[in-house]
């Protein structure tokens, strides 16, 4: 029979959420006494258990590895990250000038959403803004900053 992991039972229980220490054993009633029913009824039950010690097992594994720190990056990966930021500073600049106003108040709408407070990027209000692309104090104030 394979070695269980130290500490295993305790995992289960944080695993379970059930405020114990340590759950020794897993128990579940399947509600009948019929052994053909039995038979069908355990195989979910047996394979919940199954997950419940994966996890358990994930959680300790996790726990006892320790984190790498890397601290440096390849010409690779810095080539990349700057080819991922100039895209989406391309994508973001394409969606404000073909959206404009449209696009500033869906993008004021998502941080309302996400952050609980307005975002007001420029004092200029959105009927101001043209159709397409943005005011010109706007596109001012973005050369100068």
């Amino acid at each position: 029979m394979p070695e269980k992991p130290k500490g295993l039972q305790a995992a289960v229980a944080r695993e379970l959420n059930n405020g114990k220490a340590a759950q020794k054993h897993l128990k579940r009633s399947l509600g009948t006494k019929d052994l053909r029913e039995v038979n069908i009824r355990a195989k979910p039950v047996l394979a919940e258990f199954d997950r419940v010690i994966a996890k358990a097992k994930a959680r300790l594994a996790a726990a006892i590895m320790p984190t790498i720190k890397r601290t440096s990056l390849n010409d690779t990966e810095i080539k990349r990250m700057a080819e991922y930021v100039y895209a989406k500073a391309l994508a973001w600049d394409e969606r404000v000038r073909f959206g404009g106003r449209d696009e500033m108040e869906r993008l004021e709408a998502e941080h309302l959403r996400l952050e609980g407070t307005p975002f007001v990027p420029w004092a200029v209000p959105y009927e101001q803004w043209p159709q397409r692309g943005v005011p010109r104090s706007v596109f001012e104030d973005i050369i100068a900053g």
